[in-house]
């Protein structure tokens, strides 16, 4: 509707296209001409803007919105009403500030402002300070309508524009001039006279001019010295020397002094203020070391302490200097005082009446009044874990045990750490790990089986020589200052007869050969014999050996062997040092010479030099001059039949050897030891027995000992019978049958010349087969039977010459026979002497059947007579 509905009232042409405006409850309404009433509310509701006729006065702006007949006017300032037809008056509301009169205009109103304020509405308060009103560095302070100024120092007045004059108060005293300046005054004091206004008295003595405890007295500017005695001068600055009169005496040195002097009488002789009184000699303490002075009529006697002498005490006698101190200790003589406090043994502090003599501070692990004891330290029992401790002079030893059962190693100085060093390590064939511990640091170390080498015994050291064989090592010239040469090898050979080295040349050289199974060592310079050694030990049974040879002081041949008990090291002293020496040493031959035609210049001189055959077996840990002897030593054209590591068929795998015979298995073959009766390269033949007696017949056989001549004689051989008498066997010299053996009452008996007769205590006439043996030595002899000793006869010396006979079953008198024990029956087999076949019919060497034997009624084998026939 374009009813206002804030009032009851239509506004004046407020209904468009001459309609009427009627005003109603629901508001006003306008009625539009020339429609049924009705229609009224339809047609003013299809009229146009209502701000079209410009219903707002003043210009105001009219607000109004589509399909709607209201509209609203925003009046400008000083108008109002629905229309802005009311003019208002702004001076009403009084809008000025700060009491500021208000005045309409036709431009709207307008303040006058009170005094000090500006602005439209008087909202601004006026500074007046703006024109800077104040002067000489004065500050401005803006107030209401008004403004102040704050002078400096020197200057008043409202703008700060007049100078103060300071000196107007007299401020100045003691007739000082004032001088005026700005802000302030400055007096200009007369001579005496200080301070801000002249008002002190200057003291000249506050400075302290007066010197050496002169006394200052001040006056009115200037000041007086009152010297003290012995001064002069205007500030007392002159010393008077009380010296240059000399009053000291007898040449004393005078020394001056403030107001005074002093004489040194040392040395003078004479004592005094002036030095003129002669002193006694005592009085100069000429006694040193703390003497005592006894003074004489014209002379003085020191008396000195025990451990000083001298006229005036002034020697120390040196205790030390004998050096009886042992195991070094460190002597101290009491008389030392600077060593007191220090040194245990000592007394805190030094006295003169206890200066003689002295002590001895002994090295950790001695005591003793000279340290000659020795302090057991393994008393204490140091070593742990199983270490065994062993006590040196002044120290002591853990030798740790080797592992616990736990396979823990112990090492440390008291073996109290465990040793980690073989925890990961591993040792080949066989080697064994050890441990230790140096310098903080866990390690290893192998000890190598025999036969190998190297950190890891990963390298072999063993060689096998086939026979016809040598290796030949080159050693370097290196000059020594000392003479050493060495060469340590292990060997293992069944070869009786064999050289093991050859170090050298022809007429210069060192061998080592095997001779009879004993190891003998010669050594030649310019074919001049030097040393011939050997070791009487059988080292060829084919088990592993060691030998060491050294030349230098001395030659020294050493087994050292765990089988050879006594004599294993043998030494002469002679010495091999020259320089010929050592250019012949450069070649060493191991296991054989070189023979044939080898073109090589290096072994010329080699050749057909005389020694035992090449060596067959095997060789290993060869060390020459300390160098280990490896494969990669080796050349091949250094070497001949020479293979690494060891080589040995087991021939006796086969069991080759017959009758129980022992098999020894030897490089290239082998070899049967024999059980009697029975010998031959297998122990298949048997040595042929001698029937005696056969069909009762008289018989015996007759052999010469010339073969055997020793001092001691062997004899041994197998008796079968079953006759309780009969001679088995009786030697005969030059002269006299000087020992029968034979059967007495079935027990085997012995007589010798002049001797009583032994008898054994069992019978052996059972048929069976007995071993009896016979050993003869210079002075008894002794009888076995079987291994059963029967014991031995005491004799004259005796001596088994060449042309002696053995008599075996009988003699060629019967008579004589029948005297010792009759014709023997029975038979006899495998008789020895010294070891040496005698045969009745020989197997071994048929062509020699007639040689130094004789055989009557003998037969061969060993049946029975024919009882039957």
């Amino acid at each position: 509707s374009l009813c206002t509905r804030n009032d009851s009232r239509c506004l004046s042409n407020s209904c468009q296209k001459n309609s009427t405006c009627v005003a109603g409850c629901n508001g006003d309404i306008c009625c539009c001409a020339d429609a049924s009433v009705d229609s009224v509310e339809e047609l003013c509701n299809k009229t146009a803007d209502p701000c079209s006729s410009s219903p707002c006065l003043q210009n105001a702006t009219c607000l109004s919105s589509a399909g709607n007949l209201s509209f609203t006017c925003e009046c400008p300032a000083g108008y109002n009403g629905p229309n802005c037809e009311i003019a208002v008056s702004v001076c009403d509301t009084n809008p000025c500030e700060h009491g500021g009169t208000c005045q309409s205009g036709l431009a709207g109103p307008t303040c006058l402002c009170s005094a000090g304020y500006t602005g439209t509405l008087c909202e601004m308060d006026f500074d007046e300070c703006i024109s800077e009103p104040c002067h000489n560095g004065a500050v401005c302070r803006d107030g209401v309508g008004e403004y102040s100024c704050y002078c400096v120092p020197g200057y008043q007045g409202k703008h700060c524009d007049l100078e103060v004059n300071e000196c107007v108060s007299d401020p100045c005293l003691n007739g000082a001039t004032c001088l005026n300046q700005i802000g302030q005054y400055d007096c200009v004091c007369p001579l005496g006279y200080t301070g801000t206004n002249c008002e002190l008295e200057i003291d000249e003595c506050s400075s302290q001019p007066c010197l050496n405890g002169a006394t200052c007295r001040d006056s009115l500017g200037s000041f007086a010295c009152s010297c003290a005695p012995g001064f002069l001068g205007d500030l007392c600055e002159t010393n008077i020397d009380e010296c240059v009169s000399r009053p000291c005496l007898n040449g004393a040195q005078c020394t001056d002094h403030a107001n005074g002097y002093s004489c040194n009488c040392t040395g003078t002789g004479f004592m005094g203020i002036h030095c003129e009184t002669l002193m006694p000699l005592c009085w100069s303490q000429p006694c040193y070391n703390n003497g005592t002075c006894e003074d004489n009529a014209d002379n003085y006697t020191c008396h000195c302490w025990p451990g000083y002498a001298g006229s005036r005490c002034e020697e120390d006698i040196g205790e030390c200097s004998s050096s009886p101190c042992l195991s070094g200790g460190d002597c101290v003589e009491r008389s030392w005082a600077s060593r007191y406090g220090s040194i245990p043994g000592l007394p805190p502090t030094f006295s003169y009446d206890k200066a003689e003599g002295y002590i001895c501070s002994c090295k950790p692990g001695f005591t003793g009044t000279h340290c000659d004891e020795d302090i057991n330290e393994c008393y204490a029992n140091p070593c742990q874990n199983g270490g065994i401790c062993e006590n040196f002079p002044g120290n002591y030893t853990c030798h740790c045990p080797p592992a616990d059962k736990e396979g823990i190693y112990y090492g440390g100085w008291n073996c109290t750490e465990v040793l980690r060093g073989c925890t990961d390590q591993q040792c080949q064939n066989n080697g064994i790990c050890i441990p230790h511990l140096k310098n903080g640091q866990h390690g290893f170390s192998c000890v190598c089986s025999p036969g190998y080498t190297g950190m890891h015994c990963e390298t072999v050291t063993t060689f096998s020589f086939q026979g016809n064989s040598f290796l030949l090592l080159k050693n370097p010239v290196t000059p020594k200052k000392d003479f050493f040469y060495n060469i340590n090898l292990r060997f293992q050979t069944v070869q009786p007869t064999a050289l093991l080295f050859y170090r050298g040349e022809k007429n210069t050289f060192a061998k080592l050969e095997l001779l009879n199974g004993y190891l003998h060592l010669s050594v030649q310079v310019n074919d001049q014999p030097q040393a011939l050694l050997h070791i009487s030990h059988n080292v060829s049974d084919g088990e592993w050996h060691s030998v060491e040879v050294t030349l230098a002081r001395a030659v020294t041949l050493n087994l050292p062997d765990s089988s050879c008990v006594e004599s294993c090291l043998n030494k002469t002293s002679a010495m091999i040092d020259n320089d010929h020496v050592m250019l012949a040493f450069q070649s060493t031959f191991l296991g054989g010479l070189p023979v044939g035609n080898i073109s090589s210049n290096s072994l010329l001189n080699i050749y057909n030099i005389r020694s035992a055959p090449s060596f067959v077996g095997c060789l290993q840990d060869i060390e020459i001059d300390l160098n280990v002897i490896t494969p990669e030593n080796v050349s091949p054209e250094s070497s001949l039949n020479v293979r690494t590591g060891c080589t040995k068929k087991d021939w006796c795998e086969t069991h080759p050897c017959q009758n129980r015979g022992r098999c020894t298995n030897l490089w290239l073959s082998y070899h049967c030891n024999c059980y009697r009766p029975y010998t031959g390269p297998s122990c298949a033949t048997e040595y042929i027995p001698g029937r005696f007696g056969s069909e009762d017949s008289s018989g015996y056989a007759v052999f010469s000992l010339g073969a055997t001549q020793n001092e001691n004689l062997n004899i041994s051989m197998f008796v079968r019978t079953r006759k309780s008498s009969g001679l088995l066997l009786a030697l005969r010299n030059s002269t006299d049958l000087y020992v029968r053996v034979y059967l007495e009452g079935g027990k085997l008996t012995m007589l010798a010349l002049n001797s009583m007769k032994l008898v054994g205590k069992q019978s052996m006439n059972d048929g069976n087969f007995h071993l009896i043996t016979l050993k003869i030595e210079p002075n008894k002899m002794e009888l076995f039977q079987s291994s059963q000793y029967l014991g031995f006869i005491s004799t004259p010396v005796l001596t088994i010459q060449s042309k002696d006979i053995l008599y075996i079953g009988g003699l060629p008198d019967n008579k004589e026979t029948d005297r010792n024990g009759r014709y023997f029956k029975g038979c006899i087999q495998d008789i020895r002497v010294n070891h040496h076949p005698l045969e009745f019919f020989p197997i071994t060497n048929p062509l020699n059947s007639s040689i130094n034997r004789t055989l009557i009624n003998v037969t061969q084998g060993c049946t029975g007579d024919n009882l039957c026939k």
